[in-house]
C-alpha cells in the first residue's frame, strides 16, 4: 500500500518542492492550497500524513487542524505544521491545537523527510516505511 501525503500551502514554490521531495521518497501525493480545499480533498484522498502550512488564507493551518481533529475519521492522521515562525511558543502553540509536529520554514528536504518517516512510524508502528 502506498503511503498518501497531503499538502497544504498557499505558497506555490512551497508546494512544489515538497511534492517533489515526497514523490522522490516514493509516496503519493494530494496537494491544496488552503485548509478549506484540503477538508475537500479529504473526501476523495485519505492521507497518512498532512503537512500543512500555518499561514493561508481562506482557512489557516489552525483552524484546519482543529476541522481535522473534530472528525472521528481523521483523528489518528498525524500532522506536520509547517510555518516560518521557529520559535519555541509556536511550536507549542502549534501542538497545543492539534498539530503532532513543526517544521520551520524553508525546511532541508531530508529533515522533512525524516519527519514524515518519524511520523508514519508513530502512527503506525507496525509498518515499515
Amino acid at each position: 500500500m502506498t503511503t498518501r501525503i497531503l499538502v497544504i500551502d498557499d505558497e506555490e514554490d512551497y508546494r512544489v518542492i515538497a511534492e517533489e521531495i515526497l514523490k522522490s521518497a516514493g509516496w503519493d501525493i494530494k496537494t491544496a492550497q488552503d485548509g478549506e480545499k484540503a477538508l475537500a480533498a479529504l473526501k476523495d484522498f485519505a492521507p497518512d500524513v498532512i503537512l500543512v502550512d500555518w499561514n493561508m488564507p481562506v482557512m489557516d493551518g489552525e483552524d484546519f487542524c482543529r476541522a481535522l481533529r473534530s472528525d472521528l475519521r481523521f483523528k489518528g492522521v498525524p500532522v506536520i505544521m509547517l510555518t516560518v515562525k521557529g520559535d519555541v511558543e509556536s511550536e507549542l502553540e502549534a501542538l497545543h491545537f492539534g498539530a503532532d509536529d513543526f517544521l520551520a520554514k524553508p525546511f532541508e528536504p531530508k529533515e522533512l523527510v525524516s519527519r514524515v518517516k518519524a511520523a508514519l512510524r508513530r502512527a503506525r508502528p507496525a509498518a515499515s516505511t
